[in-house]
């Protein structure tokens, strides 16, 4: 597998996505931003620090003979243990959406656990998207009520101000069976991990992506749908299409116009080739 671009562009002072690859796999690793600041971890913000650690463990750890979700299990107990030697447990714990990609032979496993997506191309057609079902339409159905709060009259920042309350309650439950699971402290999480296997002969274009990035796609509609999001990373390059899209959000800088959690999101791509 051969990596032809890969871009991490931060939204802040401390990049909290990564990205890695190796020989057989790569894999991108979006960061959870915290609500609330707090005490640095080996010098980054905690989400950061899981998200460059979670990375660095993936190309350490063993890959052979193993499917990827327990490669996803060894992974999280390893960051379990490295956070508690920083402190780091329970509701402190930061968490992480990652899709890891894996080649064999002709063709790829996809792993999803959260809010990362992968595109995976097909001669002649619609390129294959996997995403973490868990995920389907939740963002949607929260930024509707906060669009619906607006047209109201109620004010943008109150609009958001009145649904992180309800986001705050949702964090608190995610890793359990009341909530939503993700990288983290827990290895029962891999087993929640959305698997796919897809036919991938050699020169098999292979898009992975941050829901920072893919805000081309939604809720900003720089791009019609996945498959001309493909073409345009293959021809044009992923850069071309961020800096669409940081202007596009700098023309709406209080998240009115287009509803969204940050007026910039950090956004990170990576396309590989088989």
């Amino acid at each position: 597998m051969r990596v032809r671009e890969a871009i991490s562009r931060s939204s802040k002072v401390s990049n909290e996505d990564a990205y890695g690859y190796r020989e057989d796999g790569v894999w991108v690793i979006d960061g959870a931003s915290s609500f609330d600041d707090g005490p640095l971890v080996a010098g980054l913000s905690p989400p950061a620090w899981l998200s460059h650690a979670a990375s660095q463990l993936l190309h350490d750890v063993p890959w052979s003979g193993r499917g990827l979700a327990d490669v996803l299990a060894a992974v999280i107990e390893q960051l379990a243990d490295l956070g508690a030697a920083h402190g780091l447990a329970g509701s402190e714990f930061p968490t992480a959406a990652i899709t890891l990609v894996r080649q064999a032979g002709d063709q790829v496993e996809v792993a999803s656990l959260g809010d990362c997506s992968v595109l995976v191309g097909v001669s002649g057609g619609k390129p294959v998207e996997v995403t973490d079902p868990q995920f389907d339409g939740a963002e949607e159905a929260v930024l509707a009520r906060v669009r619906d709060r607006m047209s109201r009259g109620t004010p943008a920042e109150e609009a958001y101000r009145e649904i992180r309350t309800e986001l705050r309650q949702r964090r608190r439950e995610r890793n359990s069976p009341a909530g939503l699971w993700v990288l983290g402290p827990d290895p029962e999480a891999a087993r929640h991990a959305a698997m796919r296997v897809v036919p991938a002969p050699p020169g098999t274009d292979v898009v992975l992506m941050s829901d920072g990035f893919t805000r081309v796609l939604w809720p900003f509609g720089l791009v019609g749908d996945a498959a001309e999001l493909m073409e345009r990373v293959i021809s044009d390059g992923a850069a071309r299409l961020l800096d669409e899209l940081r202007d596009a959000e700098g023309r709406d800088p209080d998240c009115a116009r287009v509803p969204r959690f940050g007026t910039h999101d950090d956004a990170t791509v990576v396309w590989a080739q088989l």
